[in-house]
């Protein structure tokens, strides 16, 4: 989703998204090792018992699945690294078991796989997505949201008691949406059926897409107007406010963004009157997108 590039000022950090995963239960990427043990890339997640990346992490899975036996055309000393770890397999292949990677937990990884599919065949399909799971996703994590405000819910309808947002209102209401997100994953059965690295890797892959997604739905009855999730409001035509040494306010930047977000999201999903249903059905295509850190 381009905007979600453009919008990074809005967006939570990955140490901040991290904090918010832990408060729920699900172990922080932060506390992984930045770096691939293997390529020294940047690594998604501790997979079969090292550090790494997602290209060795496939590179190693399949290696080990299909009993590959490399050979080294030079003296078994070879360079692995992010531009040259494709060059010798064998090289790479030895530096993965030399970071920790266990043929083991592939094996397990597979065995836990080949478990789970029977009932799934045996039902006729998989109730992990099923619209009716989604939908009940989204009210539960509502319900959390709702316990999340102060106070007797406002009527989002009349905008005469919110107030104009700030940047620390916008990260105050991040804060409070990825705990939302959180909890909205963990209600969704084939989420929790996932390896808890994959499980972090995808909250922090799409945590930036699920806020745009979010306050863009709060936001369809409303014109030129966008509504947080603490009841904050950013409106299309915010004043240019200089700051004492006559820079321009952040908040300048949220209206930017803000407009963007109506235009490209608010309008199309207007214009169609996306409904609940179809609302969940968004939310869950672009969070299993395994386009972004997840190997599959």
């Amino acid at each position: 989703m381009g905007l979600y590039e453009d919008s990074e000022m809005t967006m939570t950090s990955s140490s901040t998204l991290a904090a918010s995963i832990n408060n729920t239960g699900v172990p922080s990427a932060a506390a992984m090792s930045q770096h691939c043990a293997i390529c020294g890339d940047r690594a998604t997640g501790k997979h079969y018992g090292a550090a790494s990346c997602d290209g060795c992490k496939g590179f190693f899975r399949r290696s080990v699945r299909k009993n590959h036996l490399y050979t080294c055309r030079f003296s078994r000393n070879c360079v692995v690294d992010k531009d040259k770890r494709n060059q010798c397999r064998y090289c790479r292949l030895r530096k993965c078991f030399k970071a920790g990677m266990k043929k083991e937990a592939v094996q397990n990884e597979r065995d836990r796989i080949s478990c789970r599919r029977p009932s799934y065949e045996d039902n006729g399909q998989g109730n992990g997505l099923s619209v009716s799971s989604l939908l009940n996703a989204e009210m539960l994590s509502r319900q959390v949201g709702a316990s999340l405000e102060m106070g007797s819910p406002l009527n989002d309808y009349d905008l005469s008691n919110k107030q104009l947002a700030s940047i620390n209102d916008v990260c105050e209401s991040m804060k409070q949406q990825l705990l939302i997100l959180v909890e909205w994953a963990k209600y969704i059965p084939a989420f929790t059926e996932l390896q808890l690295d994959d499980q972090v890797a995808l909250l922090r892959a799409h945590a930036g897409e699920h806020l745009l997604l979010g306050v863009a739905r709060r936001s369809m009855h409303l014109k030129d107007i966008l509504l947080l999730g603490n009841n904050c409001i950013i409106t299309k035509h915010c004043p240019v406010i200089l700051l004492p040494d006559s820079r321009v306010s952040p908040d300048l930047d949220i209206s930017r963004v803000g407009i963007r977000i109506m235009d490209e999201l608010v309008k199309p999903m207007t214009e169609v009157q996306v409904d609940d249903t179809e609302f969940a059905c968004l939310k869950a295509i672009v969070f299993f997108d395994p386009s972004k850190y997840i190997s599959i």
